[in-house]
């Protein structure tokens, strides 16, 4: 088990059988997720897929996605979790150029689509329980080293799989709500401007209670708590790589009132604008 101030997060087996409904949100840390157990819908990059057990879920930094599980007693929703700073793996790519090379095409890869049917006796599998029961033994001066060895070793054998192409198909994955994919990326084109409900019903030849109604069907959110969201996930992009004001950033997505965008900001960051910063800066 980790913390959320560690640079390596992780979770090994971690069970739901409870309603699993996520909100849309995007973090800083590059995140797998196999699911050991369970099905659902995963929306991510203004698409839909399927969820289903031996899937691999991959997440990249401040990219926006949302995880709804068909969860009940005796269904659960059993998954391992890994979240790190792609950024604590850079002193190790002038001894291993090949494996840097294929972590960076998985880094760049931006469609969001899992990769299915990694059965459990595979060895990516075997090291996430390996290194699970090893966590327990390890001293305090110990725990980053073998953090990074295990990352390393997740990609070496990540890389191994990548080359069979039925892990990238899965006959299951769900595309219905098309007209759904179709307002998420209408608002990721629009985020900056007012948000106008009438404007984007015109845009997609629906009626404004129409959208509203096919949007929560399809997604489990609001349309308001997805542009929210969305606006938010480019603050954090700003906050990082650039050194713009934070009014100057609420500007750029849409929320011009530095008050509103500080309490949204922290509605789903934890923390104000500023603080976020800070904490980037520091690590």
């Amino acid at each position: 088990m980790s913390t959320a101030a560690d640079p390596l997060e992780f979770y090994y087996r971690r069970s739901s059988d409870l309603p699993f409904f996520e909100v849309f949100h995007a973090h800083r840390q590059m995140e797998f997720t196999y699911v050991h157990e369970g099905t659902g819908n995963l929306i991510i990059e203004g698409k839909q897929y399927s969820i289903e057990p031996n899937t691999l879920m991959i997440f990249q930094p401040f990219q926006l996605h949302r995880v709804q599980m068909d969860t009940a007693p005796g269904l659960p929703f059993i998954r391992t979790v890994i979240m790190f700073d792609p950024a604590i793996l850079m002193p190790y790519w002038r001894s291993f150029p090949i494996l840097e090379r294929f972590f960076q095409e998985v880094h760049k890869r931006t469609d969001g689509r899992p990769l299915y049917e990694i059965r459990e006796s595979e060895p990516i599998i075997a090291i996430m329980k390996h290194f699970n029961d090893a966590q327990a033994k390890l001293s305090a001066h110990e725990m980053k080293e073998e953090n990074d060895f295990f990352l390393l070793d997740f990609m070496r054998q990540l890389k191994q799989l990548w080359k069979k192409p039925d892990y990238h198909v899965s006959s299951l994955s769900r595309r219905h709500h098309h007209r759904a994919e179709e307002i998420m990326q209408w608002i990721e084109l629009h985020h900056p401007e007012a948000f106008q409900l009438h404007q984007l019903a015109n845009d997609l030849h629906l009626s404004p209670y129409h959208v509203a109604h096919l949007f929560k069907q399809a997604t489990g959110s609001t349309i308001v708590d997805y542009t929210k969201a969305t606006r938010i996930r480019h603050a954090c992009v700003y906050l990082i790589q650039t050194m713009l004001t934070v009014p100057e950033i609420g500007v750029r997505v849409g929320i011009p009132n530095p008050s509103y965008f500080c309490k949204v900001f922290r509605a789903h960051m934890g923390s104000t604008p500023h603080q976020y910063r800070l904490h980037i800066q520091k690590r």
